[in-house]
């Protein structure tokens, strides 16, 4: 019971963000996410797994983390991990924030090509 909770907030997440996120809520019906509950221990175990996977995407659930952590674990992943793209969401942040705080890890080649059919582009 309690998992088919957190897959309708999840459900519910990627409808909300279809305009700015269209393949997530297609991805998310279909498996290709995986939601990983972490530590720091085995991030890296998780994330290395990655590439050789069928996954769009990892999720890896934070609840405790701030939002300066996040910010933090993602620069710090994306340095390392040059063929996948890290993002971070913190509910505090607003907007399109996830319902709780986590790490997602992308193929960036493949998220780039998605972002660029709905002419998406990215302000650095």
């Amino acid at each position: 019971m309690e998992r088919a909770v957190k897959e309708d907030k999840w459900a519910e997440y990627y409808h909300s963000i279809q305009e700015s996120c269209p393949w997530s809520g297609r991805a998310h019906k279909m498996s290709k996410i995986l939601y990983v509950k972490t530590n720091g221990n085995c991030l890296n175990t998780w994330a290395k797994l990655f590439p050789y996977t069928k996954h769009e995407a990892y999720v890896y659930t934070w609840p405790d983390a701030s939002v300066e952590w996040l910010q933090t674990m993602c620069d710090g992943l994306n340095e390392i991990y040059d063929t996948e793209e890290w993002l971070w969401s913190h509910p505090a942040e607003g907007g399109d924030s996830t319902h709780i705080p986590v790490l997602i890890q992308q193929d960036a080649t493949q998220l780039a090509s998605l972002r660029e059919k709905i002419g998406y582009v990215d302000e650095d």
